[in-house]
């Protein structure tokens, strides 16, 4: 079993602390139908638990749904309202768990949310899935995940050194919220919780390789799909290094969409439109999200 920092058991504690008002407030805002922990690998492991939101109408598109936590904290109740946002707009949304750092690593998430993928594909009929519209989102790690599992599972980029198979049912979009995109320490904002992730995550930040294969310049290549790609200048967290990720996609010609969101009657921080989907600044970002899917599908 592997041993747990006990900083990580801090940060663990306090993050569910500060989010159970917002999961408690209101478990379903938007009416859709919501089906609770269904297991996507038949192990008894509550990482290995999905929820399904839905709209009336089948043969809809999906969108699996990744949660952030800096990859060692949180679960998918912290992205439950953000997920049935989507669903209320003309789509199921999965959401899932994944193993957590340290126990997990960026070879055992992938690989996950692959399982998760090839779930949709064999409950379509069940559920009423659009296999073959099969669409990514994710925020911060949740968005660096993923970001990177599009290269893994599309162009192949990453999966040989990670070990991650392609899925049988492959996304054709990806939207992400506040994303992280890389390791390398010249890409780590200048702030302090930013900096003590990489600490905590020395066992990966340490290790060259790890690294480099974990880093949008090498991921990323020329055939690397469009994807959707949103931030806030008053991203405390991540906002200097979801810029310099746009501004390095830009400069080699990569296609994708960027938005940066200002507030109005909110300060606009990391991860706003997951954390506070009912905030007006939080539903313009989310109804392009709905908007880049729709174009994409």
């Amino acid at each position: 079993m592997t041993a747990i920092n006990p900083i990580i058991r801090l940060v663990r504690h306090a993050q569910l602390r500060a989010n159970a008002p917002r999961i408690r407030a209101n478990p379903n805002p938007y009416g859709v139908l919501i089906q609770r922990d269904i297991p996507y690998r038949d192990d008894g492991n509550p990482d290995h638990l999905l929820d399904v939101y839905s709209p009336s109408g089948d043969a809809l598109p999906v969108i699996i749904e990744i949660h952030g936590g800096g990859y060692l904290s949180c679960n998918k109740e912290i992205n439950a309202q953000h997920g049935q946002y989507l669903a209320s707009r003309g789509f199921h949304v999965v959401n899932m768990n994944y193993t957590l750092c340290p126990e997990g690593s960026l070879s055992t998430i992938p690989n996950e949310l692959a399982d998760v993928a090839d779930w949709v594909g064999e409950n379509a009929a069940a559920y009423g899935f659009q296999k073959d519209k099969l669409l990514l989102t994710g925020d911060s790690a949740g968005g660096h995940i993923a970001l990177m599992a599009m290269a893994m599972f599309t162009t192949g980029r990453a999966a040989d050194f990670f070990g991650v198979r392609r899925p049988s049912v492959t996304p054709v979009g990806c939207a992400v919220s506040c994303p992280e995109g890389s390791f390398d320490p010249r890409h780590i904002p200048p702030n302090f919780p930013a900096w003590m992730l990489f600490l905590l995550l020395h066992k990966y930040t340490f290790n060259k390789e790890y690294v480099r294969h974990s880093s949008y310049e090498y991921y990323m290549d020329g055939n690397y799909p469009p994807v959707w790609l949103c931030t806030s200048p008053t991203d405390s967290l991540l906002y200097s290094h979801t810029r310099r990720m746009h501004e390095y996609m830009q400069e080699k010609g990569y296609a994708h969409t960027y938005r940066e969101y200002t507030g109005g009657a909110h300060r606009l921080d990391h991860a706003f439109n997951i954390l506070n989907p009912d905030w007006p600044e939080s539903r313009a970002a989310n109804d392009d999200i709905i908007a880049y899917f729709n174009a994409v599908r």
